[in-house]
């Protein structure tokens, strides 16, 4: 039986990146020698269906049968689909039963493959900073405060998306990877690229130079302009001028938005602490839970 890796996010953790390296020649021939296979017209396709709140087989069928079905005749052992809307969650937008949702399309898909689900998550406080970031370039206008007093935080609990995947693929079919650099490092994992390409079989040490930029968030010193414009301009305008400060002035990998004081970062972690021991043991035993406990350095 074949076997697809399919990537569902989370959001936030990288996302873009991999389909930009992957859908490189030069991946697609790293590939080839592993028999693994990434057509990057599943993931434009998948697009098109998602998000999905509720699974109805009728939606999915013509998208089976035109890119999934036909993979079963190709020469190729495994294939690697990613699609971060089929993670289900997006900070305040979706939920678990988003979740169910888009499992449950993921398994109708792949009747008839072996079926490995890869999930990269970051711990919570600054996944909210991050998804925060993401809303205020496409028209949120609550200030930071507001979001994440409105925000479900339950739907966060990054064991509960495990395991509903887990429940339907079989949980050695899952695979919960750290986003953290340095949480991988502690695992002598250069970056969450590294643990990916591992965890889909690929073993061949590959370097990266000259990575794109992909999907960058607004600088922390533009966001409050952008949120204004938000309540300000009309839709097209706010996009216009968010995609104008991702590209003249983008944060930088080094920048670090702050937006929880840290009170609400405390809360935040003390929320999670038990939930996220639980993931470290049951999904992620390789790496050092410190981190994710809130026991190293603060976010």
């Amino acid at each position: 039986m074949k076997t697809v890796h399919f990537h569902v996010g989370a959001g936030r953790c990288g996302s873009s990146l991999i389909q930009a390296l992957f859908n490189d020649v030069n991946m697609h021939e790293v590939f080839t020698r592993f028999s693994l296979k990434y057509d990057p017209e599943i993931y434009l396709a998948l697009t098109e269906l998602t998000p999905i709140e509720t699974f109805n087989e009728a939606d999915w069928r013509d998208f089976r049968d035109q890119h999934i079905v036909p993979l079963k005749d190709q020469a190729f052992h495994h294939y690697f689909i990613t699609q971060e809307n089929l993670f289900g969650i997006d900070g305040d937008n979706g939920g678990l039963d988003a979740c169910r949702a888009s499992s449950a399309a993921i398994d109708y898909l792949m009747e008839g493959f072996r079926t490995r689900i890869v999930i990269l998550v970051r711990r919570q406080d600054t996944y909210i900073e991050s998804i925060y970031s993401q809303h205020v370039k496409r028209r949120e206008v609550r200030d930071f405060a507001t979001y994440l007093d409105e925000l479900p935080w339950e739907n966060l609990d990054w064991g509960e998306v495990a395991d509903i995947h887990a429940d339907r693929f079989g949980r050695e079919n899952v695979t919960v990877l750290p986003f953290e650099k340095r949480v991988l490092n502690l695992a002598n994992i250069d970056w969450f690229v590294t643990a990916v390409l591992r965890a889909i079989g690929v073993t061949q040490i590959i370097e990266f130079e000259n990575l794109p930029t992909v999907n960058p968030s607004v600088s922390p010193r533009a966001m409050e302009v952008q949120r204004l414009a938000n309540k300000l301009l009309t839709e097209d305008e706010s996009l216009h001028l968010a995609n104008w400060f991702e590209a003249n002035i983008p944060k930088s990998p080094e920048e670090s938005y702050s937006l929880m004081s840290e009170e609400q970062r405390a809360d935040v972690l003390d929320f999670f602490r038990e939930r996220n021991r639980r993931l470290c043991s049951e999904y992620m035993p390789d790496y050092d839970p410190a981190y994710y406990l809130g026991e190293d350095a603060k976010g």
